[in-house]
């Protein structure tokens, strides 16, 4: 080792070049080093930004950089900073240089050649889609971001999209499902709020603030408007720590048009009539996430947990008590009050580099008080389909053993729950280079915490576990490592809304019967891994 190479040195100057590219450099435009006399027109502070066209605040690099003029060199804060350049988001390569600039004084100027990202981008998505319900659409979504809105490295996110679903087979009273909507979202890479906010973590946090709007027309049933917005802070301790909390996150739902028909068919059906009612949601939410998944390691976890506390302190404030008459209304729309958990841990255990055993549970439960006596349709549990317990189509499962066969099909009303219980299991193994199968097994479902007439067997009691629905299967993936396309079919093994006694379906699996193949088997396609 040489013996330069064993003493301490500090930092000297710290000169940053935001818009490095190879091609300017064989163009002479700028060196490594600098002519020092020509750095004292970029200087910010203690450090220099040789930015001429001025695409950026130098603000943001005094934030990210955790070098300073006289600091002495580390290998941790040297790290820490190429770290925190990146999550900025706004460059695609992050490299830096030392030069001794005084070898008898022990110091040398540090270089940081960072090569930004294209500024903007534009994305067009479009797709196609059919349900169970016979119901087949489209979605098309244009998407647009600015990664450096107010040359702050503020990542502004533009998007509006249109779909529809229609009823197949021609019926001349179609239920058609029309969708329009627009949604912005401003990323900040810092803290903003009245008191300072310091971290010391290699991932910059960042403020999100949001907003959206989608039209959704049910042709024979009713018109929604939706209205959502947040403002939060999202910011990780480390790789595997992230913390997410929205300060506030309201969700503002106005009915409009709701026709005859569908009144007629939710006339004694609370759930049916809650889905039209005006709705206002408002308060904090936060999840915290942790995962290890990213490590070579032969047994990983993830975990994340999710905290919504809608309306509490309003509640307390006004005393709203809807049982007690004392519903309260905030432009003559009440407020929902209530306290909803969610926890979704997974396991992963790697047998070999081609096998592997993944494993989830998800425990959620949501109660309303004060100003409320029912959970809000869109804050529900729901369950079945692709990414959940896939014997079942989606939203088609429970709540407990109440039987969806019931429910008149034209109605295409989705079943949901206060309480959720869901666990999965699913083998995995590479047949051969991108083709990949599994064999998973899915049990869980939703249930009710107040008994609902229209849905009998609906509340969650001590007999739950009587209700529980059982589903396995054999699955299919094409990895192509940018893209995860999933082929799953499963079956039921274990029905709750079948009698007592005979809920166990294991003498029904009939495979040359093409009505049980029917009714029985569900393929479902998707993209990614469903955990």
């Amino acid at each position: 080792t040489p013996d330069l190479a064993t003493q301490q040195f500090s930092i000297d100057n710290v000169i940053v070049f935001p818009n490095y590219n190879i091609q300017d450099v064989k163009d002479g435009k700028y060196s490594i080093p600098m002519n020092k006399d020509s750095l004292s027109k970029y200087a910010f502070d203690d450090i220099y930004v040789i930015d001429p066209q001025h695409k950026f605040k130098p603000k943001i690099f005094d934030r990210a950089l955790y070098f300073k003029k006289g600091d002495l060199y580390n290998r941790s804060n040297h790290n820490l900073t190429l770290n925190r350049l990146i999550s900025l988001g706004v460059f695609k390569f992050v490299k830096n240089e030392f030069v001794v600039s005084d070898s008898l004084s022990h110091k040398f100027d540090a270089y940081y050649l960072l090569t930004p990202r294209q500024v903007q981008s534009l994305r067009l998505e479009a797709l196609g889609r059919t349900n169970s319900a016979n119901y087949a659409g489209s979605e098309l979504n244009l998407n647009w971001t600015h990664r450096n809105f107010f040359r702050g490295a503020e990542q502004f996110k533009a998007a509006i999209y249109g779909a529809f679903d229609f009823q197949m087979g021609g019926a001349q009273n179609a239920n058609n499902i029309f969708r329009a909507g627009t949604n912005v979202q401003l990323s900040i890479p810092r803290i903003v709020a009245p008191f300072r906010f310091h971290s010391s973590s290699e991932f910059v946090p960042r403020t999100n603030i949001t907003l959206g709007y989608e039209f959704q027309n049910r042709t024979q049933y009713y018109t929604l408007n939706n209205f959502t917005g947040s403002f939060g802070y999202v910011w990780k301790e480390n790789a595997r720590k992230e913390h997410d909390l929205k300060v506030i996150d309201i969700t503002l739902v106005s009915p409009a048009n709701v026709t005859e028909e569908y009144k007629v068919k939710s006339d004694g059906n609370p759930a049916m009539k809650r889905v039209v009612d005006k709705q206002l949601i408002f308060g904090p939410t936060y999840s915290y996430t942790y995962t290890n998944t990213m490590l070579p390691r032969t047994n990983t976890f993830y975990y994340k947990g999710t905290l919504d506390l809608a309306g509490n302190i309003t509640g307390l404030v006004t005393g709203a008590d809807v049982k007690k008459d004392k519903e309260k209304k905030i432009f003559g729309i009440p407020f929902s009050q209530y306290v909803k958990i969610e926890n979704d841990l997974r396991f992963y255990h790697k047998f070999t580099e081609k096998s592997s055993l993944a494993t989830r549970f998800i425990g959620g439960i949501a109660y309303p008080y004060g100003n409320s006596e029912f959970i809000p349709f869109s804050k529900q549990f729901f369950s079945g389909g692709s990414n959940s317990i896939r014997a079942f189509r989606a939203r088609t499962l429970g709540p407990g053993s109440f039987d969806p066969r019931t429910i008149d099909p034209g109605t295409y009303f989705d079943q949901s729950g206060d309480v959720k219980l869901e666990l999965n299991a699913e083998y995995r193994a590479n047949l051969y280079k991108f083709l990949n199968a599994a064999v998973f097994v899915d049990a869980g479902n939703i249930w009710l915490l107040h008994d609902d007439p229209t849905r009998p067997g609906a509340k969650f009691s001590k007999d739950f576990l009587n209700e529980i629905a059982v589903g396995a299967g054999v699955g299919l993936r094409l990895d192509f490592s940018i893209l995860i396309l999933r082929l799953d079919l499963a079956m039921p093994l274990r029905v709750p809304y079948y009698e007592k006694g005979d809920r166990w379906a294991f003498d029904k699996i009939n495979f040359g019967d093409s009505n049980w193949r029917k009714d029985n088997l569900v393929l479902n396609i998707a993209i990614g891994y469903p955990f």
